[in-house]
């Protein structure tokens, strides 16, 4: 049949070139039969046209909108897991401290992670002289924790550890902390003290005693040899000393 509007030579019911209705027409949107060559259903109004509608991209958006929004439900959580609480573990990432209790944001450490632990350990120290217990407590897990991810701890670490050990009222590890070091240095001034307040913890004053006893007998020689935590604690190695003479007297 050839098309009215185009001339075209085409079947079907629309002609393939134009679109025109053809014979047998019937209009998409009422179905109303068609008139060969209009452009208007007569029964609604629709455009006549051959090819088919273009698809509605409407459920496209909304089908693209439910998937930004479920990558959002699916990252979300992970980006806030990079900035806020670590996991239910009980552990805190070294690398990142937290909030303490007082609500006072930390920042990131840096450095080795003999230096983290050190810093960590002054940390302790310094909240503990200066009475904030309970700053104090919160940092002791962390700074337990990264003298155990160190390694092999020299003398002045292994030193450190068992303090804290003892502030954790763990005085068993304290202790065998303390032994480490005298295992290798049977006169070592910071390990003896360490060892006797493990000791006197445990409520064993007896055994306190005797590593006080060893310790002053070994001091006046053993403070005068040249280790570098002699030096880092020079000034609490006199303190000890008074502490050890009074628990003896």
């Amino acid at each position: 049949m050839k098309c009215p509007n185009c001339g075209a030579e085409s079947s079907g019911a629309f002609c393939a070139e134009c679109g025109a209705p053809l014979k047998g027409a019937k209009c998409r949107s009422c179905n109303a039969p068609l008139a060969v060559g209009s452009k208007f259903c007569t029964q609604c109004g629709t455009a006549v046209t051959g090819r088919a509608p273009a698809a509605s991209k409407t459920p496209w958006y909304f089908v693209g909108g439910a998937l930004a929004l479920l990558l959002i439900v699916l990252i979300w959580p992970a980006v806030r897991g990079e900035k806020g609480n670590p996991a239910n573990d009980g552990r805190v990432p070294i690398g990142q401290l937290q909030d303490g209790p007082a609500g006072i944001a930390q920042g990131p450490l840096s450095g080795s992670p003999r230096e983290q632990a050190d810093r960590l350990f002054n940390r302790v120290m310094s909240e503990r002289e200066s009475g904030d217990t309970a700053r104090a407590r919160f940092f002791l897990p962390m700074a337990i924790q990264a003298y155990g991810g160190v390694g092999d701890l020299d003398a002045d670490g292994l030193y450190h550890l068992s303090l804290l050990h003892n502030l954790n009222e763990d005085y068993d590890a304290a202790l065998a902390t303390a032994e480490g070091i005298l295992a290798k240095s049977p006169n070592h001034l910071l390990a003896l003290s360490a060892a006797a307040n493990a000791a006197r913890g445990k409520g064993d004053n007896a055994g306190a005693r005797k590593y006080y006893e060893r310790f002053l007998s070994a001091y006046d020689t053993e403070s005068q040899q040249a280790k570098q935590e002699y030096q880092d604690h020079g000034r609490m190695l006199l303190e000890l000393r008074v502490e050890a003479q009074s628990f003896v007297r």
